[in-house]
């Protein structure tokens, strides 16, 4: 079994060099968002608030140049409901994986596309954005508050678009 060494709590402005990493080790890590870094990101995201937020995991070397982020995100995010505008808890709970790989350039005239992997950047794996990011995944695209209708109303639609007065230039007389 792989020996687990624990790391400091980290911010979101905190990145991971992998060099760090010696074989057959993890590495357990904590994201914390400080509170100028949630106000940075209710803006990024359009959000109303973010109460509380956290992510833990480990980092493993998983083959030569191939590292495996994995772990969990909870979160309470409030968004406003894309119907009546109300706001809209909601309790994230996402299990977070990712792998990330060395990218280098070869003279090589054949491309191996990684699917799923993300590039190392300078060397190291950026934790506050894989955190950032997951949240943005989490979350739901479209919250709707429990007032909302369940039925939308399409109401009529004027027919006024940039060619309408071009089209009443073109019928008969």
């Amino acid at each position: 079994m792989a020996k687990l060494i624990n790391m400091e709590a980290q911010t979101m402005s905190s990145k991971f060099a992998v060099e760090r990493l010696a074989s057959g080790k993890r590495v357990k890590f904590v994201v914390e968002p400080s509170t100028d870094e949630i106000v940075d990101l209710v803006e990024r995201f359009g959000f109303v608030a973010i109460e509380s937020m956290r992510a833990e995991g480990t980092i493993k070397e998983v083959a030569k140049d191939g590292w495996d982020v994995t772990g969990h995100l909870s979160a309470k995010v409030t968004q406003r409901c894309v119907i009546t505008g109300d706001p809209v808890l909601e309790v994230v709970d996402f299990a977070i994986e990712e792998r990330y790989v060395r990218h280098t350039e070869t003279d090589s005239d054949v491309e191996v596309e990684l699917d799923g992997a993300e590039p190392l950047v300078d060397g190291s794996i950026d934790l506050g954005e894989m955190v950032a990011q997951s949240l943005g995944v989490a979350v739901t695209p479209w919250p709707k508050s429990a007032a909302a209708s369940e039925h939308l109303v399409v109401e009529d639609v004027i027919d006024e678009h940039p060619f309408a007065g071009l089209a009443a230039l073109k019928k008969p007389e």
